[in-house]
């Protein structure tokens, strides 16, 4: 198995802290580790040897790469020119690897900020997913969990047929993909019981998702088969830019996934899962103060259920007599929200920009 790790977002709603010039997947939110480390760190115990990680990028933090993950070898991380969302990255990645490596190579690839609560477990999961692709080459196949919590800016998928069940985990044929429910039909379908979150995560023998790119998405398999070329001559041309920033913005489960019913689920319910992306969830899961989630220097007096975040040294943050709010505390910008809506965030940075330019975002 290779794994590819996609590091090319922004990740817009855990502004302040998540810039453009420093995404979140590279800030230490959670620990004194950046998100980026942590997953390579867990996939360096999955794959046989370092060099089958391979990490996607934008260009512009190619040298913040470097210094966070120094060992990292050039050839291991593919440049993409611009953010056109998971479909062209994925292609992207495909046309690259494909260049190293056997079609026959199982390749996973995997979001560079989540949080996994248990790592052997996520271990075991992918290690019988790979058996599993190794064994049904024409699937795609991507690990579901158990939801803790209902959230409706996630996926779910529906578990149907078992297609292969070994130790503690399982993998089903994906019957149905729920986009997004609203929350009364999404508490209705996960009393089911046989509802997962979507994790993002995907795992698919080389050939298949290159054949698949070709047959669903041909204008971008070539475009990104040129811009592979390119980057492996080591030519940051303008050419490639031009190229890739061309290509329509679009998910791989609209380019592709959405198109083929070999959708497959593996699943342990060892494992707990979550997309770090919103401030909100960053506090349910790590609360550390009685209901409140605390970092940096700060006093809470008579407060609950909120999550208060300072990264500033040498200052004092003080919070008294509130509730149900994010209070995320920076050098150039404080962000005080609901805790609710805190991830609604769109029109406030569109704001921001036409008011400042880039320079706060």
């Amino acid at each position: 198995m290779k794994i590819v790790i996609r590091a090319g977002g922004i990740g817009t709603r855990l502004w302040p802290v998540s810039r453009i010039k420093k995404p979140k997947q590279f800030q230490k939110i959670i620990s004194d580790r950046s998100m980026i480390r942590t997953t390579y760190e867990r996939s360096k115990k999955i794959v046989k040897k370092n060099n089958d990680i391979f990490i996607s990028v934008n260009y512009k933090l190619e040298k913040l790469l470097k210094k966070e993950i120094p060992e990292i070898k050039k050839s291991n991380i593919i440049l993409e020119a611009d953010a056109r969302n998971t479909g062209p990255a994925i292609c992207l990645e495909s046309c690259y690897l494909e260049k190293f490596f056997s079609p026959k190579e199982v390749i996973a690839s995997l979001p560079s900020d989540d949080y996994i609560s248990n790592e052997e477990a996520f271990k075991d999961l992918l290690l019988k997913s790979e058996e599993f692709i190794n064994e049904n080459p024409d699937y795609i196949l991507t690990p579901a969990v158990k939801s803790d919590y209902p959230d409706t800016g996630y996926s779910y998928l529906k578990a149907g047929k078992n297609l292969m069940k070994g130790g503690q985990e399982g993998i089903y044929k994906v019957d149905k993909i729920i986009e997004k429910p609203n929350i009364d039909f999404l508490d209705d379908i996960l009393k089911t019981g046989i509802y997962y979150s979507h994790t993002g995560i995907y795992l698919w023998k080389l050939e298949n998702i290159l054949e698949l790119f070709k047959k669903f998405q041909q204008g971008m398999y070539e475009v990104c088969y040129k811009v592979a070329n390119l980057l492996i001559k080591n030519k940051k041309s303008k050419k490639l830019f031009e190229l890739y920033t061309e290509l329509e913005k679009i998910s791989i489960e609209t380019a592709i996934t959405s198109k083929t019913n070999k959708i497959a689920m593996s699943v342990s319910n060892r494992v707990g899962w979550s997309d770090l992306g919103k401030w909100h969830i960053i506090k349910k899961i790590f609360k550390n103060k009685n209901s409140n989630f605390i970092k940096g220097q700060v006093v809470v007096n008579f407060s609950e259920n909120n999550l208060i975040y300072s990264n500033i040294k040498n200052k004092l943050l003080v919070v008294n007599d509130i509730k149900d709010l994010a209070v995320v505390d920076t050098d150039d910008a404080l962000y005080i929200t609901s805790l609710k809506n805190s991830a609604e965030i769109k029109n406030i940075l569109d704001k921001i920009k036409k008011e400042y330019g880039e320079k706060y975002l």
